[in-house]
């Protein structure tokens, strides 16, 4: 049986923090019970009871009940997280609906006032997750080369998130490696039809040294490196480098087996 603290953490999903979680699991095993009571139980001073149950009461996992003239409160059925969940399913749905009109309209401001040339630094594997994620929006596909696995960079559960859109949104890549770290595809993504939009060559590093992975796609050259424990990773906006990359890319994929 789990005991309270794994439950607190898993109600941490929930947007609940420790204290709030604590003021449900209390009501849920003790019953209706007053703010006095409450305080009493968990230690906490009744200004922040009254704070939580308001927020509990908002997203409906606690309700008033009168007694005796004295305002009690009760904690609704655990049933009630799937509302929520549901409710959250809503609220992604219609963010999905009006992320391209929004996406449209950022754009078009940004457009009036950027320069032809930009250049983006990201730090830390949240920072290759937005860069690697930035990817996704290329208008044709995407080249480069490829030094690092997204499983050990970015983990595992992103990466294939990161795998399933690519053939969600169709996204072409073409990539090369050098011969001494390419893998086949089944050993390390189970997304169906991945292979399909992804074409790996190999190139000995006899040749050309790759030490770190490179994606050139619309106007943008973007790089990432591991050095020192440290992730980083740079977007360069400007279509003269990305049109030299291309050239660059299209000779070494001609002699890439």
């Amino acid at each position: 049986m789990m005991n309270n603290n794994t439950i607190i953490e898993l109600l941490k999903n929930f947007d609940l923090n420790s204290k709030e979680g604590e003021i449900y699991l209390t009501l849920l095993q003790k019953g209706i019970l007053s703010p006095l009571q409450l305080s009493r139980a968990t230690l906490l001073n009744r200004t922040t009871i009254y704070r939580i149950l308001e927020k509990l009461k908002k997203i409906g996992l606690v309700e008033e009940v009168l007694d005796e003239k004295r305002t009690k409160a009760k904690a609704i059925s655990p049933d009630n997280f799937e509302m929520i969940v549901k409710q959250k399913e809503s609220e992604i749905d219609k963010l999905k609906q009006t992320l391209p009109e929004l996406k449209a309209q950022l754009t078009a401001i940004q457009g009036l006032a950027s320069p032809e040339t930009k250049v983006l630094y990201y730090r830390g594997q949240d920072g290759l997750k937005q860069l690697l994620w930035n990817t996704l929006n290329a208008e044709n596909e995407i080249i480069g080369y490829g030094y690092m696995n997204w499983n050990d960079v970015v983990g595992k559960e992103f990466a294939e998130k990161l795998r399933q859109e690519v053939v969600l949104r169709k996204r072409y890549s073409r990539e090369i490696q050098n011969s001494n770290s390419i893998d086949p595809l089944k050993t390390y993504t189970s997304v169906p039809s991945y292979d399909k939009y992804y074409s790996g060559k190999k190139i000995p590093k006899e040749k050309i040294a790759i030490k770190h992975d490179t994606y050139i796609y619309n106007n943008v050259f973007a790089f990432s490196h591991f050095i020192k424990e440290e992730f980083f990773g740079i977007e360069i906006y400007n279509a003269e480098i990305v049109l030299t990359q291309r050239q660059i890319f299209e000779i070494l994929w001609a002699i890439a087996v």
